[in-house]
């Protein structure tokens, strides 16, 4: 095996954490990049420079999973990668006008830096070779996508953009059936941080939009319900559920843990951190404007980003094979889309009341289950 693998199983490290926090700059620099065109075409802009943001920073969480964080090589690695993925997210506003070939290339760096730190650690490994090769040359007609789309005129950047989401689609669907080696808490902790992180984004929203507001009643209110509806939306997650993402992965093989992996991290936790913009945009929106209703389109942002978060959560349970945490989160999906002329007809405080309000009741339900089955397992 390769000398910057790890020996034993470890947690995310430092060097990790720091290399996390760049991205959460990209993140924050979606949500104002969709506060700032709240349009469709805005919106769908957003939503593909966020699918290649993730998946930039998801294919990290398999190139160290195994590997020797502590290691200085590994380590020197990763932070060049860290300072790549710097200029990836400082040129997110930008990235269909006059940054797209700043983005394109760091994007391609850094996949590229990624690919080869993996293609290093799993050296020898006779085990994950051949699915390896697979993903990593199929790779390489996205990247080249993506930095043709940096390079051509505006108007075909997002049909480029798009061709190479596709393409990686089709790479990981194919490499996915192999075998891969994966370390389940490692890779299960890497992927709830990043979801810390980004709720704690949206409460940092929200907490500058107030920072020039006066400081009253319906004030207090708005943000309140801001912070409650967060905070249970963190226990929809991590109450039980993140645990059990760990214990379901830790029982596969590695013959299908790979797909396992792929498709409840991988996939589905792309709309988790998406529906949190999502809630990112309507806290700020909300919040920066208390004593006035929401507007449809701040609404929808609020609405969606939820329905993304559980609906998120709900469809990484089904693959997971966690029925019994699928109709609860699909259910308040369901109810919090349709409860979107309600919160934009309403004043802002009283639609993050409303939020929360719903949100917390799924986690007293989700709790009494929970609680019920321990007592019963006893």
């Amino acid at each position: 095996m390769s000398r910057v693998r790890a020996e034993r199983a470890q947690g995310a490290t430092f060097v990790e954490l720091f290399f996390d926090l760049v991205f959460v700059y990209a993140i924050t620099q979606l949500t104002s990049s969709v506060l700032h065109d709240l349009t469709w075409g805005g919106v769908g802009r957003a939503l593909l420079v966020f699918w290649l943001v993730w998946w930039a920073w998801t294919q990290f969480t398999w190139t160290l999973n195994l590997a020797d964080t502590e290691n200085p090589w590994v380590r020197l690695l990763t932070l060049a990668a860290t300072a790549i993925a710097f200029f990836l997210a400082q040129a997110v506003p930008d990235a269909f006008t006059t940054a797209g070939a700043w983005f394109a290339v760091s994007y391609a760096i850094l996949r590229l830096i990624g690919m080869g730190v993996h293609g290093w650690v799993i050296a020898g490994d006779e085990l994950q070779r051949s699915s390896f090769v697979t993903f990593a040359v199929a790779s390489l007609l996205g990247i080249f996508l993506v930095v043709a789309g940096g390079f051509v005129d505006a108007g075909l950047t997002p049909w480029i953009w798009l061709a190479a989401i596709l393409a990686d689609l089709a790479t990981v669907s194919v490499a996915g059936r192999g075998s891969w080696v994966l370390e389940p808490g490692h890779f299960t902790e890497r992927h709830g941080l990043i979801v810390i992180i980004a709720l704690g984004e949206s409460l940092i929203a929200a907490g500058v939009a107030t920072s020039e507001l006066q400081r009253d009643v319906v004030f207090a209110l708005t943000t309140t319900g801001a912070v409650l509806a967060a905070c249970a939306l963190w226990w929809i997650y991590f109450g039980s559920l993140h645990a059990q993402f760990e214990g379901r992965m830790a029982a596969q093989d590695d013959t299908r843990r790979g797909s396992f992996a792929r498709d409840v991290f991988s996939l589905w936790h792309a709309a988790v951190v998406a529906g949190v913009i999502g809630v990112a945009v309507g806290f700020e929106e909300a919040v920066s404007h208390p004593h006035e209703q929401m507007s449809l389109r701040a609404a929808l942002a609020l609405t969606v980003g939820v329905a993304l978060f559980v609906g998120g959560l709900a469809a990484a349970a089904w693959r997971a094979g966690l029925r019994e945490a699928v109709a609860s989160r699909a259910a308040l999906a369901a109810v919090t889309l349709a409860s979107t002329p309600v919160i934009a007809g309403v004043p802002a405080a009283a639609a993050l009341w409303g939020l929360a309000v719903g949100t917390i009741a799924m986690v007293l339900v989700e709790s009494t289950r929970v609680g019920k089955t321990r007592v019963l397992s006893t």
